[in-house]
C-alpha cells in the first residue's frame, strides 16, 4: 500500500488556486518594494533636513545684513497679536543702540507667497528689500529680486508705495516689471505692510 501511495501522482492546484498564490506573491512583492522605498525616502530626507535648515538660515541672515547694513547683530522680538502678514521681526543692533528693525513679510503673488525681509530704519523709512522666496513666472515675475525691481525700494521715505506702469515721477512710486503688475503689487503690498507694521508696534517704543 505504502508503494502505491508513492507512485500516485500529486494532484495539480486548480486554476483559482494558482491565481490567489500569483496574487499574493505580486502583493507581497509590492508590498515590501514600498516599504524599502519609503524607508530610503526617510533616510535621505532625514539626513538633508539638517542641511536645507542651515542653508535656509544662512540665506536669512545674509538678508538681514542686505537689508540693514549698518546692523552689527539682530535679536528676534515677539509679534504682536494680529500680525496678518507678518512672519517675524528682528530688532538690528549697532553695539547696543538700535539702528532698525527687519520685518519678514508674506505677500500674495501670481504664483504662490512671496517671502520678503524689509529693514526698516529708526525714522520709518525702508532702507532696502530682499526676497527670500517666490514661485513666480519664469521671465516674468521671478525677475522681482533683480536689482532693476527690487532696487527701487531703497532709501524710501515716502510711504506708502503705489505701483505705476510708466518711469515713476514721485517718490512714493515704484515702476512695475513689464508683463508682471501683479507680482510687482504684490512685492508692493508686503514692504507696505511691514512699514506699517512698524509704524503701528514698534515706533512708540522708539520714542
Amino acid at each position: 500500500m505504502t508503494d502505491a501511495a508513492e507512485m500516485m501522482p500529486t494532484p495539480e492546484k486548480s486554476p483559482l488556486g494558482k491565481l490567489v498564490g500569483k496574487s499574493l506573491y505580486l502583493g507581497g512583492t509590492l508590498f515590501l518594494v514600498t516599504a524599502v522605498t519609503g524607508l530610503i525616502l526617510g533616510l535621505v530626507q532625514w539626513a538633508t533636513a539638517d542641511a536645507i535648515r542651515a542653508a535656509q538660515e544662512k540665506e536669512k541672515a545674509l538678508a538681514l545684513k542686505a537689508v540693514m547694513p549698518d546692523a552689527e547683530s539682530f535679536k528676534p522680538m515677539d509679534l504682536v497679536p494680529g500680525a496678518g502678514s507678518v512672519l517675524g521681526v528682528e530688532e538690528a543692533l549697532k553695539g547696543s543702540d538700535t539702528v532698525g528693525h527687519c520685518i519678514t513679510v508674506t505677500a500674495k503673488g501670481y504664483g504662490g507667497p512671496i517671502e520678503i525681509v524689509v529693514g526698516v530704519t529708526k525714522d520709518g523709512a525702508v532702507r532696502a528689500i530682499r526676497i527670500l522666496e517666490q514661485s513666480e513666472t519664469p521671465g516674468l515675475g521671478a525677475k522681482a529680486p533683480e536689482p532693476f525691481f527690487s532696487g527701487q525700494f531703497e532709501n524710501r521715505e515716502r510711504l506708502p508705495l503705489n505701483v505705476v506702469k510708466q518711469t515713476p515721477s514721485a517718490p512714493d512710486e515704484i515702476q512695475a516689471i513689464s508683463g508682471a503688475t501683479i507680482t510687482s503689487s504684490a512685492v508692493t503690498a508686503g514692504v507696505n505692510a511691514a512699514a506699517d507694521y512698524w509704524k503701528r508696534n514698534i515706533e512708540g517704543g522708539l520714542k
